[in-house]
């Protein structure tokens, strides 16, 4: 296949200034225009930069996305391998570039998406199988973050896949959904698997790899393939003492310094660089962001991060489309085996021994490529990753299983809020109805008062007004009594959600270890109950203006029909006001009471889930701990096994060699001894002696 020369992208992104800088009194520093990119020093000198492109902290990730890493999608599915690096210091914005929220999706999350658009547009043309893994390294140890087992997992060279980490889990992706929901779950296990986040954060590597095998439906063409690797680097700020970044920027610096160029490139020298040979300097299209703080306190930090960046700038990948040469790279293997097996049996040598087993070693990766052999060797892993996230403790928080909870259950809920929804628009339709027909009442009211007062009405006149006002009380009151059937209808729907949240939150209780998701839970609820509370006292007091405005009628009324209130009435009635008034005032107190009392216990409960979580964390850290001495323990046993059996295994191909040739050295004895008792059979024949007493003599 053609090759292309294409250089490595450099973009350049400015986070916002945080709310702790801007306390602490930080200035920015930073100025960003096109593709130029300037740090103000603490002299007040800028130093200017240029890039592909640069972003201020304003612009929104998706925007990022579609002018920058669609178009490398669209290469990924041409049968590229394209790579997508998140470079800075740590707090820069690396995590959120590429991550992102909910409320802002990042890079990945946006190409997760994407990249099921494109195979469903080319899907009746061609067959897609895509794939994903991810593995973390932390001072030179690697973790399968989706399958987080105990096997040495090493990083090896295959004629076929190329650098790859074997004994890395590959799960199988068959919409967007899954992609999304193996990559959080991956991004929940890195986070638990910290005891501290920020010097995790500081030292450790991410890759998440993509695996996109497609061929022609329908054909016997050799199909192509592409990875697509999302790296999210360490901390540039620890260069010096992370062993993993010193490396990759030594060799950034080889291959993009001008005073460096041309020199030796140290790939081997660490496994995320081996693991990143391909992106840096060869067949992968690569893009990397540049994060930056605008802080004026972390300047050290982002000039270095932009001076690296310009070295990376001037790399050069040469990049081509993949060939799926799987069945072509098996009979080759094979063919390779059988002359060595025919070399071994004339000559028994230990380095061909040892090269027979590498071989039966990639022969047997390159037959797990298969798309069959990789759909099974999936769900083993499946079923093996719940089993290892139990072990750790973490497969309820990796899973989710209480922020996504029971699809039906959602469902239910769904329906349940579209129809309280629906209810309560009827009933602020009707309840204006209401409100527009209590007005029209009051002013018919006030004009048959006034016309009466007048004393110029007739009786004709005054039987239609008094019909007409009865006619729209009824009206009202016909109204009111729909209103009541929607808010009981409505308190009815209210209670069937609160019964299937209770549900939810029995099912939610097996998470009870987690002691942050429980109490993110609880606060939900309580201010959901509180809200409910809130609302039926809102409609309670609505019904009393109703009652009220219709007594308010009916007094209207009365009056106007000429009715007296005797003296004795009258000091009831105000009396009644006065006692309502009083217990008015009672009430607003109690309120005042119960609500500093809610305030109390607030911060109470809040109290005692923090010191509950400190607590938790340092028994957690206190485990890890203990975990981490017995660990230490058997890697040690471990190693002094490996070294013995190593041993064992070296004496026991030295003894086969030996006995091999002892065996053969007998053979060649045991065919001169024949001769030459062939030989004294003749002369003895010969002499006219006895041939088989001879031998037996000789024997």
């Amino acid at each position: 296949m053609p090759s292309e020369t294409v250089p490595i992208q450099v973009v350049a992104k400015c986070r916002p200034l945080l709310d702790a800088e801007e306390k602490k009194g930080c200035r920015t520093i930073v100025k960003m225009s096109g593709d130029k990119t300037a740090l103000v020093d603490p002299g007040g000198k800028e130093q200017n930069f240029v890039f592909d492109g640069s972003y201020t902290a304003e612009v929104k990730t998706n925007q990022i996305y579609r002018e920058r890493c669609e178009p490398l999608l669209r290469r990924a599915v041409d049968g590229y391998n394209v790579t997508i690096i998140a470079f800075g210091a740590t707090g820069s914005g690396k995590t959120f570039l590429m991550s992102g929220t909910e409320d802002e999706p990042g890079i990945i999350p946006c190409l997760n998406r994407s990249l099921f658009k494109h195979i469903e547009d080319l899907s009746s043309k061609k067959q897609f199988f895509v794939s994903v893994t991810f593995v973390e390294l932390l001072d030179e140890q690697m973790t399968d973050l989706l399958n987080p087992h105990n096997r040495e997992m090493k990083v090896r060279h295959h004629p076929q896949l190329g650098i790859f980490v074997d004994g890395l889990s590959e799960m199988v992706v068959r919409n967007d959904e899954d992609l999304a929901r193996l990559y959080e779950q991956g991004h929940r296990a890195r986070q638990m698997g910290a005891t501290d986040v920020k010097a995790h954060r500081e030292r450790s590597q991410g890759i998440f790899s993509i695996h996109i095998d497609q061929k022609e439906t329908n054909s016997s063409k050799v199909g192509i393939k592409s990875t697509i690797s999302l790296v999210d680097l360490a901390g540039v700020e620890g260069v010096e003492s992370n062993k993993s970044l010193h490396v990759i920027t030594d060799v950034i610096g080889a291959l993009g310094d001008p005073k460096k160029k041309g020199g030796h490139v140290p790939y081997r020298e660490s496994k995320v660089t081996r693991l990143l040979q391909e992106s840096l300097g060869g067949n992968a299209v690569t893009m990397i962001f540049a994060t930056i703080s605008p802080a004026d306190m972390h300047y050290k930090e982002s000039v270095l991060t932009l001076q690296y960046a310009i070295h990376a700038r001037n790399i050069k990948n040469k990049v081509e489309i993949n060939l799926d040469e799987t069945t072509h790279i098996i009979a080759q293997l094979r063919e390779e085996i059988s002359h060595m097996r025919d070399k071994l049996a004339n000559n028994n040598n230990r380095d061909d021994v040892l090269k027979m087993q590498d071989l039966i070693h990639d022969l047997k990766i390159a037959k797990q490529q298969t798309w069959e052999e990789k759909e099974r060797s999936s769900m083993q892993y499946e079923e093996e990753r719940k089993q290892n996230l139990a072990n750790k403790g973490i497969l309820e928080w990796v899973m989710d299983t209480m922020k996504k909870g029971n699809r039906e259950l959602q469902e239910k809920m769904l329906l349940l809020q579209k129809e309280k929804d629906q209810l309560t628009n009827q009933y602020k339709e009707k309840r204006k109805l209401v409100d527009e027909m209590k007005d029209d009442l009051q002013k018919r009211i006030a004009d048959y008062s006034q016309l009466a007062d007048s004393g110029k009405a007739t009786d004709s006149d005054t039987k239609t007004r008094v019909s007409a006002i009865h006619q729209l009380k009824e009206r009202l009151k016909q109204e009111t009594e729909v209103i009541k059937d929607i808010k009981r209808r409505l308190k009815d729907v209210q209670e069937r959600q609160r019964s299937e949240r209770e549900d939810a939150r029995s099912q939610n209780m097996m998470l009870k270890d987690n002691a942050e998701l429980r109490q993110a839970v609880e606060a939900e609820e309580r201010r959901r109950i509180e809200m409910e509370n809130k609302a039926m006292i809102e409609e309670e007091l609505d019904r009393v203006k109703l009652e009220f405005a219709n007594d308010k009628a009916e007094i209207q009324v009365r009056v106007a029909d000429g009715k007296q209130y005797t003296q004795n009435e009258s000091m009831g009635l105000e009396i009644a006001l006065a006692e309502l008034k009083a217990d008015r005032s009672v009430v607003t107190l109690q309120l005042q009471v119960h609500q500093q009392e809610k305030d109390r216990l607030q911060q109470a409960l809040d109290d005692a889930y923090k010191q509950h979580k400190t607590e938790m964390e340092t028994q957690q850290l206190q485990h890890f701990q203990v975990f981490q001495q017995y660990r230490e323990m058997f890697e040690e046993q471990k190693a002094a096994l490996d070294k013995r059996y190593r041993g064992l295994l070296e004496d026991a191909i030295r003894d086969a060699v030996f006995l091999s040739t002892r065996n053969n050295e007998l053979v060649q004895e045991n065919q001169a001894a024949k001769q030459e008792i062939a030989e004294l059979k003749d002369k003895i024949s010969m002499l006219g002696g006895r041939p088989s007493s001879a031998g037996s003599a000789l024997s």
